[in-house]
């Protein structure tokens, strides 16, 4: 509106000026005949009636604008034959409509207005998201190469986004590949590593996971507590590797564990297997018993039930010193059960057994424990009985 004024005033001006410089001048005069019709007037009054005609058809139309009788300005010819055409606006509108999801009319606003802003890179991005989401592949690559031309030798962070598209329509090879080339290009970026890290726990790498962890910990790219489940994996794999090299190996390897993970159940529980895989029970029995007398873990006590140290009155003392805190875990009545079979306590181990069952929904223990059961049963002659346990154990595994 202010514009449209000093136009106004500017004509205005121009005109008064006109008037004055031919005041004393033969003002002349225009002739016009058009179909046995004629029309004469001076050259200063045409252009006065022209000024006016002007005038009055710009107050029209803002009135138009500003009113918008029956919404005439939302007209596709409206909008050709008087709109302003706004790049910025417009791509702000595009932006608008991403975020929306009409991907369709976001994706045409973005290409469209690309070339005609200061920064065409960001609509070609923008615009790329609303490609991939209505599943236009031709349109999302075409828009992510356009970026990285308007980039320049700066378009790390529109590989990055590539990488996360490719993941996402299926192309897992292709983003591994452009993120270990970042990887290599600009060292230890958050976005980067973050993909990259789904992509070695996707894929069970767990060797090159291990290579991008302290920087993962170091710019805090993930939750504590989705970093520490990560290194739990990574150390329980060098366990089961080292398990393959020898007893040497598993203990060197349990000193390279942070002493804030060795109180994790899980890795507890696999170091104790990797030891009695390699014959050091000796040394197995001393971390289970250290273990469960300052914490509590099911992967431990599960490990514990299944391994003979050749002290069963010690093992049974322990567990059942644990059961006076944690008396409805099947986990460890379970294990009390085969820790008294060993001490060849038939009644106790039945009773343990029995309540086992009765203190899980799980179909995987239950079927353990009736199992277990069975081979008790038999042992003490009642096959029948044996036999019925054995049967719903396989019904179990069945329903698994």
């Amino acid at each position: 509106m202010k514009r449209w004024l000093f136009w106004l005033v500017l004509l205005a001006a121009a005109g008064g000026a006109g008037y004055l410089l031919l005041r004393g001048v033969d003002p002349g005069y225009v002739l016009v005949y058009v179909g046995g019709y004629s029309f004469e007037t001076t050259i200063t009054a045409l252009a006065a009636a022209v000024f006016v005609l002007v005038l009055v058809f710009n107050l029209l139309l803002w009135l138009v604008r500003t009113l918008n009788p029956l919404r005439l300005r939302n007209t596709w010819l409206f909008r050709k034959m008087f709109g302003r055409h706004d790049p910025v606006r417009a791509s702000m509108q595009g932006l608008q409509e991403l975020l929306l999801g009409n991907w369709q009319l976001a994706y045409r606003l973005l290409v469209e207005n690309a070339e005609q802003v200061d920064m065409p890179s960001s609509n070609y991005l923008a615009a790329a998201l609303a490609a991939f989401q209505r599943g236009d592949r031709a349109g999302w690559t075409f828009c992510l190469e356009s970026a990285e031309k308007k980039s320049g030798s700066q378009a790390y962070g529109v590989r990055s986004l590539r990488a996360l598209l490719e993941a996402r329509s299926g192309e897992q090879q292709q983003a591994l590949s452009l993120l270990q080339s970042l990887q290599r290009l600009v060292p230890n970026q958050p976005f980067v590593l973050q993909q990259l890290q789904e992509h070695y726990c996707a894929l069970g790498d767990w060797e090159a996971l291990e290579q991008i962890l302290p920087e993962l910990e170091r710019r805090q790219v993930l939750a504590p507590a989705v970093l520490s489940r990560l290194q739990v994996q990574v150390y329980e794999y060098q366990l089961q590797q080292a398990g393959s090299e020898g007893g040497h190996a598993v203990l060197h390897n349990w000193k390279q564990v942070p002493k804030a993970l060795r109180n994790n159940g899980r890795l507890t529980g696999i170091y104790v297997q990797q030891l009695l895989l390699t014959g050091q029970e000796a040394e197995a029995a001393s971390v289970l018993t250290t273990f469960l007398k300052k914490h509590w873990s099911d992967d431990v006590v599960a490990v514990l039930g299944h391994f003979n140290s050749g002290k069963p009155q010690q093992q049974l003392a322990l567990l059942e010193n644990c059961l006076k805190q944690h008396p409805d875990s099947a986990v460890l009545l379970l294990a009390l059960g085969r820790v008294s079979v060993r001490n060849q306590l038939w009644r106790k181990a039945r009773d343990y057994f029995d309540k086992a069952l009765l203190s899980t929904t799980d179909v995987a223990q239950q079927a353990q424990i009736n199992a277990e059961l069975a081979r008790l049963l038999e042992q003490l002659g009642e096959r029948e009985k044996s036999l019925l346990c054995y049967q719903r154990a396989v019904q179990l595994l069945e329903k698994q």
